[in-house]
């Protein structure tokens, strides 16, 4: 595909605003608040550096969809060939409707909660639709090419969050309240961070296939979302530190912001989840080539809902770990065979079984050093470890 049918696609700007409003959002604040045991200072060290290293993983992901004008599914075929990258698309839409469902639950809990403690009004069910609803109507109605709206809103969350945290953050008490908090490791700290960043890592590809500058287009986007998620994992971890306490209604509800605070709530919400559903309906249309995107974001939007209603989650860390767990190898493997090995890509068999067995083996060790190694980022070290052993295998194919 010819870089003149991309010249309408997305500008830096676009990218940089785009990645930056799916970095605001609950999840973000939640996992800094997991990080309130290690501390400020530690703290902001597993967030920097988890944040460096997932923006970096993200880039290249960016990049290599950029260069081969393909969605982030189809980009796999490189390494796993046609019928594996069915495979992925199928595990990424499963993540993708799980985060949907996650995110609908937890904003409209937390709206509700600060909808009772304002208004006296309580109706979370019906929050939860509101969510529903405005996600398809930014699907529908606004398209991701249409991304003027989304920008302004985008940088009205950005300002507003601003006085938000330092209204917030000025009333907290100089030292940190003492709480008996879930203990993590600094570690472990950076790997929440990591794979937080990795949820990302199938869906970023599915933007910057569309960007105007190949290499710049990616670079921002990486950048945007780092920047941003930094921020937000900082709030999180700061309020956590300061209130005894990871209740965001609670925190949200005593700045005094009043409908700024839904405003928030409510479009930080939208703006990061219509991405997971755009880029489920970009996987579903790698393996059936024929439907319509916007017929199908409604539909994986009602199943999300659905199953918001049905499965209630309380915590997001052992879903991001999961994310961890699939994502951490196959990316190892698709960005190694793409940037460092070289290799002849795999695109044109129906299975690359060799590399399908390494991610076999990547998804196993990853639950054994999550069990028996807790002083170490497992997604950094399956990272190390799947491209140490694609090199062996290159070595041996060689003969050297």
């Amino acid at each position: 595909m010819s870089d003149s049918s991309h010249a309408k696609g997305f500008t830096n700007r676009s990218l940089f605003f785009l990645w930056a409003g799916a970095a605001i959002s609950v999840a973000e604040i939640l996992g800094g608040s997991a990080l309130a045991s290690l501390g400020m200072a530690a703290g902001l060290r597993a967030i920097l550096v988890g944040h460096l290293v997932g923006g970096v993983l993200l880039y290249f992901a960016a990049l290599m969809s950029s260069t081969l004008r393909t969605s982030a599914m189809e980009s796999t075929r490189f390494s796993y060939g046609k019928q594996g990258s069915y495979l992925f698309s199928g595990l990424n839409i499963l993540q993708l409707v799980g985060w949907t469902s996650i995110m609908m639950l937890q904003g409209s809990r937390i709206l509700d909660q600060v909808t009772t403690s304002l208004y006296g009004y309580s109706n979370p069910s019906l929050w939860m639709i509101a969510i529903a609803v405005g996600i398809s109507l930014w699907l529908v109605v606004l398209s991701r090419h249409r991304v003027g709206v989304n920008g302004v809103v985008v940088i009205l969350l950005l300002i507003l969050g601003l006085f938000l945290a330092l209204r917030l953050l000025h009333g907290l008490p100089s030292v940190a309240i003492q709480a008996s908090w879930p203990q993590v490791t600094f570690w472990q700290g950076v790997e929440l961070n990591i794979a937080m960043s990795l949820s990302w890592l199938p869906l970023i590809g599915d933007y910057t296939q569309d960007a105007r500058q190949k290499r710049s287009g990616p670079l921002w986007s990486a950048i945007g979302y780092s920047i941003v998620g930094s921020c937000m994992f900082a709030l999180g971890l700061g309020l956590s530190l300061g209130t005894g306490s990871s209740d965001i209604a609670m925190m949200l509800t005593i700045s005094g912001f009043g409908l700024a605070s839904l405003f928030i709530v409510f479009f930080s919400t939208v703006t990061t989840t219509y991405l997971d559903v755009y880029s489920a309906c970009d996987s579903f249309l790698n393996i059936v080539p024929s439907g319509s995107h916007r017929s199908l974001s409604l539909v994986v939007t009602c199943i999300s809902l659905l199953l918001a209603f049905l499965v209630p989650l309380d915590t997001i860390e052992p879903f991001l770990y999961l994310i961890g767990a699939v994502f951490s190898p196959l990316y190892a493997i698709v960005l190694s065979d793409y940037y460092i090995l070289r290799r002849a890509s795999s695109a044109g068999k129906p299975w690359d079984w060799e590399n399908l067995g390494i991610w076999v083996a990547g998804v196993i060790l990853y639950f054994l050093m999550q069990k028996l190694l807790v002083d170490v980022s497992n997604s950094l070290l399956i990272f190390l470890v799947i491209g140490s052993a694609k090199a062996l295998f290159k070595r041996r194919h060689h003969g050297a």
